[in-house]
């Protein structure tokens, strides 16, 4: 499973490498809160508490953690932020929905 980081200590975001992270990632995505979160979130960065009004929904930060686990939105100053992999992923197979 990816780690909780998906950054590397040169600030690169970090890709799936195997099999099971990628899967692991379409099972994160496919439930459609995890996905409007993505999308929220993938329009610039986001602060906690601007998710948390977006989103009122207890399990939101579980959701959150997720998201960053299957590595399609990171931490970053301020908030949170969509990766390349969840930007790719938004607008190859999102997009197709």
């Amino acid at each position: 499973m990816p780690i909780d980081d998906p950054s590397d200590p040169d600030g690169k975001a970090k890709w799936w490498e195997t099999a099971e992270e990628h899967r692991f990632a379409l099972e994160v995505l496919q439930l459609p809160l995890r996905r409007e979160i993505l999308r929220f979130i993938s329009s610039g960065l986001k602060s906690e508490e601007q998710i948390e009004n977006e989103f009122k929904n207890r399990l939101t930060w579980y959701h959150l953690s997720m998201l960053v686990k299957a590595l399609v939105i990171e931490r970053s100053a301020g908030g949170y932020k969509a990766t390349p992999t969840g930007v790719l992923y938004l607008e190859k197979v999102e997009s197709r929905r």
